[in-house]
């Protein structure tokens, strides 16, 4: 008789997993928000960088940005170089683009705390710093990150990293220059994003970045998600998938020993305030080679609603069209007793889940790749999402 409930139990979870995703709001780039924007705050985004004027910014501020909130704080840089169409290139020896959204010279400041950052980047070039690439801070202060004139105790940062060498992580900073980082692997540790592999050049990759206060104000949850499908053109709100998560619940030292110099002592101390500015940076050997960005946007959210991933930004969506979707994703041996190996021509993405929604692997990877094999025996929904929707896959580990 259990074995029959459980079977029913089972059955019912799977048959919701073929329930329309819920629906979700786009920014003014027709990408999916996962969280409200909150009451009477105001947002950061690039649409000035299609405005039709090519021009470089280089320590100075942008005319062209409506909030004024635009510096470059860069230790060493070219310039940011802004096409007039959507693009804003980096490159230099170590760029610094800050959102300094204290500055109150064309609007009132909007000291960022919990936030949904949303970019798309593409890397310029073989070369560059393992640890350069797509690097995100949120919760910095202006003035930190080796600035000019500046104090290397206003750099409390939480970075989110897509970088160079194919890794992922999450960086905590606390005084310039000393920090370190965390993944899904734990603390110390950095999880292979790219199969193994560097990340590509020339690919346009999104990221969407989201940092909050949890648990009355106690701890801060960090969480990222990738667009490695869409190649710069989020048709459908982007093809977004989990990378992974952290929270700091005071455990993540920052450096090895107690702060010296700054208001703060503590090593391990959350950075539960915000200081005002995002800054978005890499690192390169090489003068001409950096990266590109577009379609940035950052929003103060309202986490006491739901998130609302995963979503759809229209009423229909490939993840319906079986047949079709079937034909493209390929998985076998199923059920396994080891792996199961994952073909769709081209880069995909794919998570596996517990049938109670618990995340348990994820991975980036072109043409194929092997999966599973550190699972424990039961059943898996893996979703792989390929530029032609996403395909749900019941799993048996046996």
């Amino acid at each position: 008789m259990r074995k029959k409930v459980l079977i029913i139990f089972i059955f019912s979870i799977l048959i919701s997993l073929e329930k329309i995703h819920a629906q979700c709001a786009t920014d003014v780039f027709g990408i999916a928000q996962f969280y409200p924007s909150a009451t009477g705050t105001r947002e950061w985004n690039s649409v000035h960088w299609n405005n039709g004027i090519d021009r470089t910014i280089k320590y100075q501020s942008d005319a062209s940005d409506p909030t004024d909130w635009t510096e470059d704080h860069s230790g060493g840089t070219n310039g940011f170089h802004i096409d007039g169409a959507g693009v804003m290139n980096m490159s230099g020896s170590s760029p610094r683009f800050h959102i300094n959204s204290t500055r109150t010279s064309k609007v009132s400041a909007q000291l960022f705390l919990n936030t949904e950052f949303t970019a798309y980047y593409r890397r310029i070039g073989p070369t560059g710093k393992d640890f350069g690439g797509m690097i995100v801070g949120a919760r910095s202060g202006p003035l930190g990150h080796a600035s000019g004139g500046g104090d290397n105790c206003d750099a409390t940062t939480y970075y989110s990293r897509f970088r160079l060498d194919g890794t992922w992580d999450f960086e905590k900073e606390l005084k310039h220059p000393t920090s370190d980082y965390w993944s899904g692997s734990g603390f110390h540790k950095q999880d292979p994003l790219w199969n193994g592999n560097t990340l590509p050049e020339n690919k346009w990759i999104g990221m969407k970045y989201i940092v909050t206060n949890i648990e009355n104000n106690t701890k801060v949850k960090l969480e990222v998600y990738i667009d490695s499908t869409s190649n710069g053109n989020p048709t459908n709100g982007g093809n977004w998938v989990k990378v992974g998560e952290v929270i700091d619940a005071g455990n993540w030292s920052a450096a090895s020993s107690a702060i010296t110099g700054c208001s703060y002592t503590d090593q391990k101390t959350i950075i539960l305030v915000g200081h005002g500015t995002f800054l978005l940076r890499t690192d390169s050997d090489i003068a001409g080679d950096g990266a590109e960005y577009k379609m940035v946007s950052i929003r103060e959210i309202d986490p006491t609603v739901a998130s609302s991933f995963p979503c759809t930004t229209t009423t229909t969506t490939a993840v319906y069209n079986k047949a079709s979707l079937r034909a493209i994703v390929k998985s076998f041996p199923n059920p396994s007793k080891d792996q199961m190996t994952i073909e769709s021509q081209g880069d995909f993405t794919y998570s596996i889940s517990t049938i109670s929604g618990a995340l348990m692997e994820t991975g980036i990877a072109t043409n194929s790749c092997m999966v599973g094999s550190s699972l424990q025996k039961g059943m898996y929904i893996i979703s792989v999402q390929t530029d032609k929707g996403i395909e749900q896959i019941k799993f048996m580990k046996e």
